[in-house]
């Protein structure tokens, strides 16, 4: 006769006396699962995952799995049980808390690192050596600085450890996105996102929180400014709030993903301010399949190695400021850019004469010839990038203001433009 775990009642009659149970039906069921399969939940994903003892991938539990292993009790130990009865053992401490991804890193192999150097590792100088930049004196530096806070941020549950965004750019057809694909090991190939992001939707917090790479597609360019800056935050938020599937509320989540994006073209940065946030290197080839044969379960081991080492992954003043005199290059130019370079230039030796001109000054002047509305911040970036020397000056009398030394280019290039535009 089957039992039935939901009530545990026989077909024997009231009067019989009963008998001191050894163990309840729920225990049995217990009993079966653990022999034939593992069970854990998934924190990451905040749902139970399982598999047979015969194989090594974890599937989720869903409904069609609950109907599957209530047909197996029926037919293999003679247990009828309800979908609910076994959701609630199964959704229970039955089945323990696992991080997958910090358990992939916890289970890496232990790496002998005699210095926190790069130099003295293999498998990323391998990786490295895969991809051929233009400024390749740092790509080394940058690469492993960059894996070993992929580790030290999935290991942490609190804190964002990875603070910046590996970029690679140049031309289409060059395996960029494929190569930053590679970056996530193949044993956690489901927790990658490769694609569009948009800093407006909840969907992005899921992915920052159920992803050890995200990957954003050749979208850099096309970001507006407010998106733009709602990006630079993900990237370095300590915690995203979002609702689990089939959860009541929205809770906090660590933030897991590391960032990284592939471009068409170079000049993507449109906010010199928040450029320590992308590390861009130009892409002049990539030996894809050199790649592809590259173990990152020793690349990531050399990385945990260096994080256990003391390694320093995060930049200091010297080095962000590094990052923004090389991120210049990738900047996209401003029409107040575009307007200095076209109606100023610089004194020379030959030629010392110039004006002493303020920001302000310089934008009223550009503002009778174009109708276009500029910027303050962004000419004073331009000033500065350009190189037009800045220094203090009194005028009447009153207190010192900054201006810049510049060369008014006559007649003004714009006049053109203006006289073709007039009716």
């Amino acid at each position: 006769m089957k039992k039935n775990a939901n009530n545990g009642k026989t077909g024997e009659r009231y009067n019989t006396p009963k008998r001191r149970k050894t163990s309840s039906k729920n225990t049995e069921i217990e009993e079966y699962l653990s022999i034939h399969y593992e069970f854990r939940y998934n924190t990451i994903l905040g749902r139970t995952e399982y598999r047979s003892r015969a194989n090594s991938n974890f599937t989720k539990v869903g409904r069609y799995e609950i109907n599957t292993l209530r047909r197996e009790l029926d037919n293999d130990v003679e247990i009828i049980t309800s979908s609910d009865n076994l959701y609630s053992i199964i959704e229970s401490s039955f089945s323990p808390r696992v991080n997958p991804i910090q358990e992939y890193f916890k289970r890496l192999p232990l790496v002998d690192v005699s210095s926190s150097s790069p130099f003295s590792l293999k498998a990323i100088p391998e990786l490295v050596s895969c991809v051929l930049v233009c400024n390749s004196d740092k790509w080394l530096q940058h690469l492993t600085k960059w894996l070993v806070a992929v580790v030290a941020n999935a290991m942490d549950d609190r804190e964002c450890r990875n603070h910046t965004c590996l970029v690679l750019t140049g031309e289409q057809g060059k395996f960029k996105t494929t190569f930053l694909d590679l970056l996530c090991p193949p044993a956690l190939h489901g927790y990658s996102y490769t694609g569009k992001i948009y800093p407006q939707e909840k969907d992005t917090l899921t992915y920052i929180g159920q992803n050890l790479i995200v990957n954003i597609d050749d979208q850099l360019k096309a970001l507006n400014k407010r998106d733009e800056n709602e990006l630079k935050n993900l990237i370095t938020c300590p915690m995203v709030k979002y609702r689990m599937p089939y959860d009541k509320y929205v809770e906090e989540h660590p933030h897991l993903a590391s960032f990284v994006a592939a471009v068409n073209g170079n000049d993507f940065l449109t906010d010199p301010t928040g450029s320590r946030r992308f590390l861009p290197f130009e892409v002049l080839s990539i030996d894809i399949e050199r790649a592809k044969a590259i173990s990152m379960d020793n690349v990531y081991a050399e990385a945990k190695a260096l994080l256990n080492i003391g390694f320093r992954y995060w930049f200091d003043d010297d080095e962000i400021a590094e990052l923004y005199r090389e991120s210049e290059e990738f900047q996209v130019q401003t029409a107040e850019m575009e307007l200095l370079l076209r109606c100023f230039e610089k004194p020379t030796d030959d030629n010392p004469h110039c004006s002493y001109m303020t920001t302000t000054e310089i934008i009223t002047y550009l503002g009778y010839y174009t109708h276009h509305p500029l910027s303050l911040k962004h000419m004073g970036e331009a000033l500065r990038r350009t190189g037009f020397e800045k220094v203090s000056r009194r005028r009447d009398g009153r207190s010192l203001i900054y201006v810049y030394k510049v060369r008014k280019i006559q007649p003004c290039p714009l006049l053109d433009s203006c006289s073709s535009q007039m009716p």
